[in-house]
């Protein structure tokens, strides 16, 4: 790819926002792990990764042109087609996400976001190290149920995050497409893709203005709300 023509694939805040996110991910585990004598750490690990998600659901309509809903959620005919492709040794090469590896993106983002939200509900057994902003709030049946769903659905996640790191090894140095090199760098060589030629970056701006809203969003509903950060 050296010296070659390059596409913009993935702009700075969709990468910057993929990056952060397996970060955080990894340390919301750590802080499980090993962070019982700072539960404030394991908690505004979960605020983080909450302003995370919304802020992307927003970049979703306002964002690059390959980290918009509309151009990599596929229909199920289209997911057909890429897979029909595919087995016929015909495959389609795809600048942003190709129609499977869209669904793959929005179920990491559903369950990253339940473990979130499950999260604000949830409390160790006997609420003597940690407990969510608005356990106070809801019956101990519920919070029992919200703590159990928090440690299945991590379960969750870790399967999908193997899933899609297999998939990105498989395309990367099986296929010869430069996933991982594409979303570390935001390029991909130039070539005939299916979806479009060139991304359109998003706007930094729009990307602070969609960062504090989602910022609001989740500390000021938490704390309008009566919870305790």
């Amino acid at each position: 790819m050296a010296g070659g023509a390059r596409a913009l694939a993935w702009d700075g805040p969709t990468r910057l926002f993929k990056w952060t996110l397996v970060l955080l991910v990894f340390d919301g585990w750590l802080s499980n792990e090993v962070g019982g004598a700072y539960p404030a750490w394991h908690k505004w690990n979960g605020y983080a990764v909450l302003t995370l998600i919304v802020f992307r659901i927003m970049w979703g309509f306002v964002g690059g042109s390959t980290a918009r809903f509309a151009n990599f959620i596929a229909l199920p005919g289209r997911a057909i087609a890429y897979l029909k492709a595919a087995a016929s040794g015909r495959p389609q090469k795809y600048l942003g996400h190709n129609p499977l590896g869209g669904w793959m993106v929005m179920a990491l983002m559903v369950f990253v976001g339940l473990q979130a939200v499950s999260g604000l509900f949830s409390a160790d057994e006997d609420r003597l190290v940690i407990e969510g902003p608005f356990v106070k709030f809801v019956s101990d049946a519920t919070v029992s149920f919200a703590a159990k769903w928090h440690h299945r659905i991590f379960d969750a996640i870790e399967i999908f995050v193997l899933l899609h790191v297999a998939a990105n090894l498989f395309y990367t140095f099986v296929k010869k497409d430069p996933l991982i090199q594409g979303m570390a760098t935001g390029y991909k060589p130039a070539e005939p893709y299916v979806d479009e030629k060139s991304a359109r970056p998003g706007s930094w701006g729009a990307a602070a203005v969609c960062f504090a809203i989602a910022a609001v969003i989740v500390f000021g509903g938490i704390t309008l709300a009566g919870g305790k950060l």
